[in-house]
């Protein structure tokens, strides 16, 4: 474990500039959006949550998410310290290892951004409410009620799913972010036609995932539907033939 924990760093290593660039874009991005729909005559008053929904951020974040562990790959194999010999692939240590090695890498990277965009979520809310109460008083000779920043995170529909609030949530939540990884670290990690039936199951997975997530508080819902049950098991044992297909990769030569 310890092997794999010290190849799971040198990985991060090797992305944490990449990495550091594409969340530096995301937060710009978001940062300038936010501001400029907050500066607009007719959404004083709004707050947070509502410019973070209507300028599309949570969709910015997905699509932020997916880079994030797609960078990891790509910055493990193009970095210079990768040209010069020194890889996920090349360093010593069993394909099981390499393989488990990568995937903490791209979870632990997924868990750093969601936490970025927690605390970035947060400092965006002292400039826009300031800006808010400016144009308030601009338009209207007073400051109108704001809303505390506990309601505005409870009325941004990212964290109300971010931030587990019962046992069962937190456990989805886990096995989403390591069901996740291993799929992305598969995919980076075979190469060609292979691709494409990885790409297929993390479909598959994905749409499973957010059923689950839909259904959380309603656990007996998941067992109603026989075809339901029937295509989360396939999904499951999809995703295990996935990761045993790349580790297998990794054995004979063949990644990407």
């Amino acid at each position: 474990m310890k092997h794999t924990l010290t190849l799971a760093a040198w990985n991060f290593r090797l992305a944490r500039r990449s990495l550091l660039a594409l969340w530096g874009i995301f937060a710009a991005q978001q940062t300038a959006l936010i501001l400029w729909r907050a500066a607009q005559a007719n959404t004083t008053g709004l707050g947070l949550a509502s410019h973070y929904y209507v300028m599309m951020q949570i969709f910015a974040y997905l699509g932020f998410y997916l880079l994030t562990a797609l960078a990891v790959g790509l910055a493990t194999h193009n970095s210079r310290r990768a040209r010069s010999g020194y890889t996920w692939a090349t360093l010593p240590g069993t394909p099981g290892q390499k393989f488990a090695a990568k995937a903490i890498t791209v979870a632990a990277a997924e868990l750093i951004f969601t936490a970025w965009q927690f605390v970035w979520y947060i400092v965006e809310f002292y400039p826009v409410t300031a800006l808010e109460v400016y144009r308030a008083r601009q338009l209207h000779g007073a400051a109108l009620p704001r809303a505390s920043l506990y309601e505005q995170l409870v009325a941004n529909n990212l964290f109300s799913r971010l931030l587990p609030r019962r046992p069962l949530q937190l456990v989805i939540l886990l096995g989403i972010l390591a069901l996740s990884a291993a799929l992305l670290t598969a995919l980076d990690t075979v190469r060609g036609w292979r691709k494409l039936p990885v790409f297929a199951v993390g479909l598959l997975c994905a749409w499973q995932c957010f059923y689950l997530g839909t259904v959380e508080q309603h656990p007996e819902w998941m067992f109603i539907s026989a075809s339901r049950n029937v295509t989360m098991a396939l999904a499951a044992v999809l995703a295990v033939l996935t990761v045993w297909w790349a580790v297998r990769s990794i054995r004979r030569g063949e990644t990407a």
